[in-house]
C-alpha cells in the first residue's frame, strides 16, 4: 500500500528537520506523498517541493493557521495552497509581527529575572526557524536551567505559568478564507487534541463546517482507533473528507515518526485522491 503523510513540521515553523531533510526522509521510509505543514508560514514549502520532484515523492503545499475558537487555539490545515499567493502576505505578515512581539516580551521577562537568554542568541541558534516557545525551551536546556523540553513548559512558559503570554489569533472564518484564497482546501487538524465533551466537539465540527471547513484529520497519531472510527462517521455525516498526518516535528516530538505517528498509522495514498476531489 502506497502511504502518506499530511502533516509534517519543518524548520519552517517548530520541527527540526530541513524542509529538503523531511522529504528525504519520506523517500527513504517509501511514501508517496507528504505534505509540509508548517506552523502559519509556507517559508519552507518550495524547497520542499524541489526535493520531491528531484526524489520522487508528492509533495503536498500545505500551512497549519492557528486560529481562535471561543478563545481556544483551534488548528486549520490547508492543503494544496499557492505559498505566493498575496493573499497569503497579509495574515502571515499579521502573525509574524504577533510572534515577534510576544518574542520579544517572553525574552525580556527572563531576562529581568537574570536568565541568560535574548531574542539575539535565539535567532542566532535558529536562524533559519520560526521562533516560538519550544526553542526558549532547548536554550534554557543547553544553559543548565531545566533538563527536558517537558519541564521548560511546566516550569516556565505552560499556559499559567510565569514567562507566559497568551498569544492574538485569526479568527477562523479568516483562516478558512486566507487558505481558499491561496487555493487551498481547508481542514480541521486534530480534532479530539481540543479535549472537547462530544456535545461540543460536534459544536466545533458543525461551526466549522458552516465557515467553509471542507474536511477533518480522521488519522492522527494521538487518536485511538475509536476516536478515528467516530470522526469518520461525523465526516460521512456532515459530508466532509478526511485527512490524515503524524504531526512530525523531528527530534522535538521524539515519540512521533513521519508515516507512523506512534506505530499506529498507515494512511493510504486514497486519502489524498478524495482530498483533491474537495478543491
Amino acid at each position: 500500500m502506497n502511504c502518506i503523510d499530511l502533516h509534517i513540521h519543518t524548520t519552517a515553523s517548530d520541527g527540526t528537520d530541513s524542509p529538503r531533510a523531511a522529504v528525504e526522509k519520506a523517500a527513504s521510509l517509501g511514501l508517496a506523498a507528504v505534505s509540509i505543514t508548517d506552523h502559519d508560514s509556507v517559508s519552507g514549502v518550495p524547497e520542499a517541493m524541489r526535493a520531491g520532484a528531484e526524489l520522487g515523492v508528492e509533495v503536498v503545499p500545505g500551512i497549519e493557521v492557528s486560529s481562535d475558537y471561543r478563545d481556544n487555539n483551534v488548528h486549520i490545515l490547508g492543503y494544496f495552497i499557492d505559498p505566493a499567493a498575496p493573499e497569503l502576505r497579509p495574515v502571515l505578515d499579521w502573525v509574524k509581527t504577533e510572534r515577534d512581539e510576544r518574542n520579544e516580551k517572553i525574552a525580556a521577562m527572563f531576562e529581568r529575572d537574570g536568565f541568560d537568554i535574548s531574542l539575539a542568541q535565539l535567532r542566532e541558534e535558529y536562524p533559519d526557524s520560526v521562533l516560538g516557545r519550544p526553542h526558549f525551551c532547548e536554550h534554557l536546556m543547553r544553559k543548565g536551567y531545566i533538563s527536558s523540553v517537558k519541564e521548560g513548559f511546566e516550569k516556565y512558559l505552560g499556559e499559567g505559568k510565569p514567562y507566559y503570554l497568551p498569544k492574538r489569533r485569526i479568527s477562523i472564518a479568516k483562516a478558512v478564507e486566507t487558505i481558499v484564497a491561496a487555493g487551498g482546501v481547508p481542514v480541521l487538524a486534530h480534532p479530539m487534541q481540543y479535549h472537547y465533551p462530544e456535545p461540543e466537539l460536534i459544536e466545533l465540527i458543525e461551526t466549522a463546517k458552516a465557515l467553509g471547513i471542507r474536511a477533518l484529520e480522521a488519522y492522527y497519531s494521538e487518536f485511538s482507533a475509536e476516536q478515528t472510527a467516530w470522526l469518520l462517521r461525523a465526516a460521512e455525516k456532515y459530508g466532509m473528507g478526511v485527512s490524515g498526518g503524524s504531526d512530525y516535528h523531528g527530534t522535538r516530538k521524539t515519540h512521533i515518526s513521519m508515516g507512523t505517528g506512534c506505530g499506529n498509522l498507515a494512511i493510504p495514498y486514497s486519502v489524498l485522491e478524495e482530498l483533491k476531489k474537495l478543491r
